[in-house]
C-alpha cells in the first residue's frame, strides 16, 4: 500500500515538473480546501505554494504585501469566474491564474509565470530588483489561450489523480484501517465516540477499549491528532488565516485550535508557520 502510494505521488510530482519544463513556465499552487493532503503524509506537492521567480523572493514586510495580493486579490477575482485570467502584482510581475473548482467549490488555484509587463514602471524599485525584473520574459497576450489550455488540462488532471489517491487510502484493510478512515472522513465534523461506535456497530465502551488496544490513545486524542495534521499542512502550504484553518479542520474557533496545537506541537501555529517560511526563504 505504502509503495503504491509513493509511486502515485511521484507520478503527480513528475507531471507538475514536466509541464514546467516543456512550457518554460513556473507553476504555483494554492490548495484552498486540502485536495492534495493525505492523512499522515506530506503534502503531495509540497513546496509549490511559493512563487519561485527570483523577483518574488522578498523580505518579511514586502513578502506580506505579496501574500495579500496572491491570496486575497486572486481569490476575489476567482470567485467571479471559472476560467483563466491574468494578474499583474504591485511589483509588475504578470501571471496567468487558473481557479480550479470541485463540486462548485473553489478548491485550488494555479499560477503560471513569471512575466514582466513592458508597460510597468519599475523606476521606483531598487536597482537589484530592476535587473532581475528585466531578465524575465515579456508577457505576450497571445500566450493566454495556450496557458488556459495548459492550466485547465494540468489542473483538473492533478485534482483527479489526487482524488484517486484519497479513494485508495480509504480502502485500507482491517479494523485499524476502518477507524483511521473514520477520522479522515469526519475530522471536520463535531463527532464523538458515539458516532465512531455506530460506525463500527459496537458499544461505546467496546469502542474505547479497541482504541486503547490498537492505538494506545483515546478518541479525543486521535481526533485532534488528525485535525492538527491538517492544520500543519495548511500552515505550511497555504496562506489562509488561522480562523479559516480552524473552520476547515473541525475546531470551534482559532483559540481552541491554538491551545491544542501548542499542546501537541510545543509552539503556537503562528510560530510554526513563521519558521517554515523563514526556512524556505533562506
Amino acid at each position: 500500500m505504502k509503495e503504491t502510494l509513493n509511486i502515485s505521488v511521484e507520478k503527480i510530482r513528475a507531471l507538475w515538473t514536466q509541464v514546467e519544463r516543456i512550457h518554460h513556465i513556473e507553476l504555483t499552487l494554492h490548495d484552498h480546501i486540502g485536495c492534495f493532503y493525505l492523512s499522515g503524509e506530506p503534502h503531495i506537492l509540497s513546496g509549490v505554494n511559493i512563487h519561485q521567480s527570483s523577483c518574488c523572493k522578498a523580505p518579511g514586510k514586502v513578502r506580506k504585501k505579496c501574500l495579500s495580493h496572491c491570496r486575497d486579490k486572486a481569490m476575489e477575482i476567482a470567485a467571479d469566474r471559472k476560467t483563466v485570467f491574468t494578474m499583474t502584482c504591485w511589483r509588475g510581475i504578470k501571471e496567468a491564474v487558473m481557479p480550479l473548482y470541485r463540486n462548485d467549490i473553489h478548491a485550488a488555484t494555479i499560477f503560471a509565470g513569471s512575466f514582466r509587463d513592458p508597460e510597468f514602471d519599475i523606476s521606483g524599485f531598487p536597482r537589484k530588483y530592476q535587473e532581475m525584473y528585466l531578465r524575465m520574459p515579456v508577457w505576450d497576450d497571445s500566450r493566454l489561450g495556450e496557458l488556459e489550455t495548459i492550466l485547465m488540462t494540468t489542473g483538473y488532471a492533478l485534482l483527479q489523480l489526487a482524488g484517486n489517491l484519497h479513494s485508495g487510502i480509504e480502502h485500507e484493510p482491517g479494523r485499524k484501517g476502518i477507524i483511521c478512515n473514520f477520522f479522515r472522513q469526519h475530522f471536520k465534523e463535531p463527532v464523538g465516540v458515539g458516532e465512531l461506535a455506530a460506525y463500527l456497530e459496537l458499544s461505546e465502551s467496546r469502542t474505547l477499549h479497541i482504541l486503547h488496544d490498537l492505538f494506545g490513545k483515546g478518541f479525543s486524542q486521535l481526533l485532534n491528532e488528525e485535525r492538527i495534521h491538517h492544520v500543519m499542512e495548511y500552515l505550511l502550504n497555504t496562506e489562509l488565516p488561522l480562523h479559516d484553518i480552524a473552520r476547515l479542520t473541525g475546531f470551534s474557533n482559532e483559540y481552541y485550535l491554538s491551545t491544542v496545537f501548542k499542546k501537541m506541537r510545543g509552539c503556537s501555529p503562528g510560530n510554526a508557520r513563521r519558521r517554515a517560511w523563514e526556512h524556505r526563504l533562506k
